[in-house]
């Protein structure tokens, strides 16, 4: 006689979360709690969340029952690997919150608590710490984060390859200047644009549809780049004056947009001061501790990155690193920082190489920034997660390289599939909370990258695809010079070139293009900021849905070519 034997197997949903950032974020302007859950390998039929104040209690006979509200638990983004879970609660009245989710699927009914995933049943509900915990929530708990930020469409420039505004200033030697129009660039050649050349486009600026700039470093440097900071305190004669930055930022300001400079924090030039002083008087240096110098004698030049004695970004000896554990480093970068937001009314500081800065003098950049100017913008340069920096509010953004790569990979190169694309964008946008996907600054090339076009092969169809994409998604989205009229470009310094002024080199249905998914986007970015996004593959067409409210916004990609199909209005 043959005996069979049937085992039943019940998957278990993988369930994420935390009473912290990204997963739980406050917001005062609104007073609600949000809360973020994320399952696997199975998708819960439904999930409800139990909450109330962990000093509440009924008691019944003998039994002490923990008074509790349960409300539901929505999906947000759906049809990948993950399900993601979102819900809003109103601030408690006595500011404590206590909760744990109830997840349902066709098999079982689970309780899920900072202890784990359990069985479904009043008695592991009502175990004192067998919860999550917002022990007492304060107003500044919120990240407090700048509100323009998520109506923008930033545009970035290089100031010295953007436009050449009359009259040119004499710091630069005419022989030097490369001819406009048949500008090739090297990392050495200058072209003569300045601020007055910005001051004079933004006219062009404005039909764009742009409502902010990012400038690169202006500050005085013998390169064209100007990372290499010589003088904090001064523009670079070769843009301007002070007054003419002050003038830049003023008009700006008169259309309504908003201006963001460039800080190099990480480091040097070798010209500056400080490291002069060094170089002169080695170990009897006033400033020798201002840097991580590991012995002297310490050169002007070295021929081997090996033999530097101190410690630099990457392995230039013309850039050496500020020691930004030293009190007075930070105390002379901090008056760097006030003395432009004060002279020149800016809105915001983009950081370079923010990674490598010590996190407590970033604290103490966010803390005078924000105080004098509440709603100032600090967007940091990470080409990696930024959590840990944005968590604890150093950064109100990072630039998004993680989202780029994932848009580029799909609609440009093409060498992950579609489920895979959804699958980092899922990534992308669950690595910070709601709140700060909304002012986020995605980008797909800048002047560190290859440009866009250039990585597409020419496709500008590729191109149109990929900006879609990131123009439908929350943040906010960035275009560096020159994409907008087909500018192409590889690695620096070829990406730099001088952005072509004359119309008929131009390409006008890509700048079309561009002005049209500007204004598209203005018209639904309350969608776009706060949608619902699915995923779902039809007949071999790959849909994604975007739903906020009583609007859903329908896109399909096929054939090659991605299309808004379908935007409704309930």
């Amino acid at each position: 006689m043959v005996k069979f034997e049937i085992i039943m197997c019940i998957i278990t949903p993988n369930v994420e979360h935390k009473a912290d950032l990204p997963y739980c974020c406050y917001d005062s302007k609104t007073h609600t709690i949000t809360l973020r859950l994320i399952t696997s390998y199975i998708t819960p039929q439904s999930i409800t969340v139990l909450h109330g104040d962990p000093y509440e209690w009924d008691k019944v006979e003998d039994t002490y029952i923990w008074r509790f509200q349960e409300t539901t638990v929505y999906k947000q983004f759906y049809g990948t690997q993950k399900t993601v879970w979102k819900t809003e609660i109103a601030m408690p009245e006595h500011r404590r919150l206590k909760y744990g989710f109830r997840i349902k699927t066709e098999e079982q009914d689970y309780y899920f608590s900072e202890n784990g995933l359990e069985t479904y049943c009043l008695k592991a509900v009502n175990r004192a710490h067998n919860h999550f915990f917002y022990p007492f929530i304060y107003e500044s708990d919120d990240p407090s984060l700048p509100s323009w930020a998520e109506h923008t469409v930033w545009y970035q420039i290089f100031p010295d390859r953007f436009c050449k505004g009359a009259p040119c200033h004499d710091s630069l030697d005419k022989k030097a200047l490369e001819d406009w129009e048949n500008n090739k660039p090297s990392h050495r050649s200058f072209s003569g644009g300045n601020l007055k050349g910005i001051l004079q486009k933004l006219p062009y600026l404005q039909s764009l549809g742009v409502n902010a700039l990012y400038l690169t470093p202006v500050f005085k440097s013998p390169s064209n780049h100007k990372y290499d900071t010589q003088d904090y305190f001064c523009v670079d004669g070769s843009f301007g004056t002070i007054n003419e930055l002050k003038e830049l930022a003023s008009e700006v300001h008169k259309m309504g947009m908003r201006i963001m400079l460039d800080a190099v924090f990480n480091h040097i030039g070798s010209l500056h001061p400080f490291w002069q002083d060094v170089l002169k008087n080695q170990e009897k240096s006033a400033y020798k501790d201002y840097f991580f110098i590991h012995s002297f004698p310490v050169k002007e030049k070295y021929e081997h990155y090996e033999r530097i004695p101190y410690d630099t970004f990457a392995f230039s000896f013309r850039m050496p690193k500020w020691n930004t554990e030293n009190p007075d480093v930070r105390s002379y970068l901090l008056q760097v920082a006030s003395f432009w937001i004060k002279e020149c009314d800016i809105d915001g500081l983009r950081l370079d190489v923010a990674n490598e800065i010590s996190k407590q003098f970033l604290r103490e950049l966010a803390a005078l920034v924000r105080n004098l100017k509440k709603d100032f913008y600090i967007n940091a340069e990470l080409w990696h997660d930024g959590s840990s920096w944005i968590n604890n509010k150093l950064f109100d953004a990072v630039m998004n390289y993680p989202l780029s790569f994932a848009i580029i990979d799909y609609f440009v190169k093409r060498t992950i599939s579609a489920q895979q694309f959804t699958d980092k964008l899922v990534m992308a946008l669950t690595r910070y909370s709601d709140a700060h996907n909304r002012v986020a600054f995605n980008l797909l090339d800048s002047h560190d990258t290859v440009r866009l076009l250039t990585a597409a092969g020419g496709d500008k169809l590729a191109l149109r695809n990929a900006f879609t994409m990131l123009f439908l998604l929350p943040g906010s989205p960035c275009i560096y010079y020159g994409t907008e009229i087909g500018m192409e470009g590889g690695h620096d310094p070829d990406n730099r070139r001088v952005m072509i002024w004359d119309e008929a080199k131009q390409d006008s249905e890509l700048l079309e293009f561009f002005k049209r998914l500007i204004a598209f986007r203005k018209a639904h970015i309350n969608l776009i900021n706060h949608s619902t996004i699915s995923y779902q593959e039809i007949d071999g067409a790959h849909c994604w849905h975007f739903a906020f409210g009583n609007e859903v916004l329908k896109t399909v990609y096929t054939d090659g070519c991605l299309n808004i199909a379908d935007t409704q209005v309930w």
